[in-house]
């Protein structure tokens, strides 16, 4: 990886930021290792973009010292001197790297901090964050994809190896029909930002990815990233459907049940769910199932969510899966048990 790339050292050294954009475009978009303590907030940065461009430059320039000046500008200087005192690496940016960051890293050095900026602002970070994750392609790592029907666990073996980045988690996903998690997904912006942190901090020779689709819930994997897992080699792991039923209880009934969801609300996302495939499963399966699954929810006892997940799995992601099986076989270079592929992955570590 070419470490001259502008900002390559800055993201590397996961420095803590402060973000100094409005809370509306922090939103968008932003990097793990920043904190939005914005100079200007949302009604401060319109009023300031509108007299901008009715009127004039300087114009807005003055507003924007009217509306942030007194208290306000204090209290603003006091939060950015507290954060850089607790992380004294710090540096500042704002959108592009204009007045808005300039303006803080006069007023900061008025107290007797110098603070450096981000020259080009979050948008040439941003840029930096693409070209990294771009560079994935063409890395000298040896990327291996971990296969395996759904339940079989694939994310706890990511858990226990180094060399793995878990892109379900970057994404706050599980990554099937059924895979959406309490909170909300990141932005896609975010999403990637998180993603090129994860890459940067990456050391191992071997990269670990689970087998996805190309979009994980409403996030897409980048594309050369997604390209490369494409012809990429594969491990799969195999084990029982009866464990893969207990797998999936774990993950989809019990954790959620344990964070605080209600009985009710997880039926019900479980009901959207289903009703999302309805066309796939035909409906007589998915009267079947829906059956179930709302007789399983009035059972206290969690045995009672075997039928139902094995009706789907066998009908539904078990068939899909055998689909695109035949069409990766050719780059499976091993397939075990979960022991089993957990100690050949070990050993691709150390090799």
């Amino acid at each position: 990886m070419d470490t001259n790339i502008p900002h390559y050292n800055l993201l590397k050294s996961m420095t803590s930021l402060i973000d100094l954009r409005s809370p509306k475009e922090f939103e968008k978009g932003a990097f793990p290792q920043s904190i939005n303590l914005p100079i200007l907030n949302d009604d401060e940065r319109e009023k300031v973009g509108k007299t901008y461009k009715n009127q004039s430059k300087e114009q807005a320039i003055a507003l924007g010292h009217h509306l942030v000046s007194g208290d306000c500008k204090n209290k603003r200087i006091m939060l950015w001197k507290d954060f850089i005192q607790a992380n004294p690496m710090t540096q500042i940016y704002c959108a592009r790297g204009g007045l808005r960051s300039e303006i803080a890293q006069s007023w900061i050095k008025d107290i007797g901090i110098n603070v450096p900026r981000v020259k080009g602002g979050f948008q040439s970070l941003r840029q930096t964050a693409l070209d990294i994750l771009d560079f994935g392609k063409n890395d000298n790592k040896r990327w291996i994809i971990l296969g395996g029907r759904t339940g079989t666990g694939k994310t706890d073996i990511l858990s226990q190896l180094d060399s793995s980045i878990d892109l379900e988690a970057r994404a706050n996903h599980r990554g099937s029909a059924f895979g959406g998690t309490l909170s909300a997904q990141p932005k896609p912006i975010a999403f990637e930002n998180a993603l090129t942190m994860n890459y940067l901090s990456h050391e191992n020779k071997t990269l670990l990815l689970e087998d996805e689709s190309r979009t994980i819930g409403r996030l897409a994997i980048p594309n050369v990233w997604y390209e490369r897992m494409r012809i990429s080699e594969w491990v799969m792991v195999e084990i029982s459907i009866e464990e893969r039923i207990q797998n999936i209880i774990k993950d989809y009934i019990e954790m959620p049940l344990d964070e605080g969801l209600s009985k009710i609300d997880l039926l019900a996302s479980l009901q959207s769910s289903l009703f999302k495939i309805q066309k796939r499963l035909g409906l007589v399966l998915y009267m079947d199932i829906q059956d179930k699954l709302n007789k399983a929810f009035s059972n206290s006892k969690n045995e009672s969510h075997e039928d139902w997940i094995k009706l789907l799995l066998q009908n539904y992601y078990d068939a899909q899966y055998d689909y695109q099986f035949k069409t990766k076989m050719e780059r499976c270079i091993y397939r075990s048990d979960t022991k089993g592929v957990i100690s050949f992955l070990q050993d691709l570590e150390l090799s």
